[in-house]
């Protein structure tokens, strides 16, 4: 695979702008029913990723396992 093509498939995969924001405007929505108050766009901006950080923990316990393993 070329270098282009790579770059094309990795950016396929990034949600655009217009997604990003429908998918924002879900989650506050499930907040807001879960926690029965609602948030604004500062407090929800300021909140942790936990997504994120699950992602992040996720890939340190593969590469500890991958060290471990080599």
């Amino acid at each position: 695979m070329s270098i282009g093509r790579l770059v094309e498939a990795l950016a396929a995969e990034q949600p655009t702008a217009v997604q990003r924001a429908e998918r924002l405007a879900a989650d506050r929505e499930v907040v807001c029913r879960v926690i029965g108050v609602e948030v604004s766009d500062e407090e929800f901006d300021q909140a942790p990723d936990v997504l994120g950080n699950i992602y992040k923990i996720a890939a340190e316990k593969v590469r500890a396992a991958r060290d471990a393993a080599a």
